[in-house]
């Protein structure tokens, strides 16, 4: 297996690190990884690396104001001065042009974790026609209520504050109440995981759980409210498959309540939309006690797809 991370210049100019990671085998498909808000790309290398062992190339981009595409402390949780939702779609959208240029004709899969799944949604209603298939990660469906008083409030915060200043009101009330349901919680963000060791690596490091800024809350409430309209979800390929996976305790997607929702929602417009959730398990899959499981049923159902009769990327 070869690593390396490599910049990729995105349409606007900005530099988006990407990590990559290719079997010594011949490839039978390619993984590109969304990830999630406050964390980076390389904390999946464990589950890439094991993708490779199968013959997955995988391929991962820090998003901006995240990881190495940040570069410095001072620049993580901010994504642009406009419109910073579509344009990280955007840049995923662009790696996958550059993963079809090196391995023309090779099926490519997305796997999208928590913020990265709300891209990924958005993804798959504008550009759903790239992909063979797509797993929705510790995502979430419609709850336009909570979202429209998130947008509110962000766009108050930005205009008294400007859009670049973290903001610990926002991250309050966007997360303060997430560990209602675990008792004696050892950690502000033992929601994420049941494995103590995992949320202890996440609170340690100034590269994850940093407090975005308030442009980025403001581009996330935007984001969510367009991903769950009726007409971008009409625009979703009725012949992409999507693997929606949560943890019952997860409270991003209301404990498993607004995922299946979405996956409804995906069904009824004919979408091979299918789901799992997980007993007990919170919300990051990767780094929970039940973590091989998830990367088995995830590669399960890769080779279901590719062993099926379904049109390899860009045929559609």
């Amino acid at each position: 297996m070869t690593a390396e991370t490599f910049f990729l210049t995105a349409s606007d100019g900005e530099k988006i690190a990407v990590h990559r990671w290719a079997p010594d085998k011949p490839v039978r498909t390619v993984l590109q990884i969304s990830h999630g808000m406050a964390e980076f790309a390389m904390r999946y290398d464990q589950f890439a690396r094991e993708a490779a062992a199968q013959g997955i190339e995988v391929f991962a981009a820090d998003h901006r104001g995240h990881g190495e595409t940040a570069g410095t402390l001072n620049r993580l949780g901010y994504l642009a001065d406009k419109n910073g939702f579509d344009r990280v779609m955007l840049d995923q959208k662009e790696l996958t042009d550059e993963i079809r240029r090196r391995l023309h004709g090779m099926p490519v899969f997305l796997f999208a974790h928590s913020f990265g799944s709300f891209i990924g949604q958005y993804y798959i209603e504008n550009h759903g026609n790239l992909l063979s298939g797509c797993v929705l990660c510790g995502t979430r469906g419609p709850d336009p209520v909570m979202t429209i008083l998130g947008k509110f409030a962000a766009d108050c915060v930005c205009a008294a504050n400007g859009r670049k200043k973290p903001s610990p009101l926002l991250t309050q009330l966007s997360f303060g109440t997430y560990n209602a349901k675990i008792d004696a919680p050892s950690s502000p963000n033992a929601w994420l995981s049941r494995d103590e060791k995992e949320v202890e690596k996440y609170d340690a490091s100034p590269w994850t759980g940093f407090t975005c800024t308030a442009g980025f809350f403001q581009d996330l409430t935007s984001g969510l409210l367009k991903i769950h309209k009726q007409a971008n979800l009409d625009r979703i390929p009725r012949d992409l498959p999507v693997f929606l996976i949560a943890g019952d305790h997860d409270p991003v997607g209301g404990y498993g309540k607004t995922v299946e929702k979405l996956c409804s929602m995906y069904r009824n417009r004919g979408i091979a939309a299918e789901i799992k959730l997980y007993p007990g398990a919170r919300h990051e899959l990767l780094n929970e006690t039940c973590r091989d499981e998830v990367s088995s049923d995830i590669r399960g159902w890769i080779d279901q797809i590719l062993s099926s009769t379904a049109a390899p990327a860009g045929s559609r």
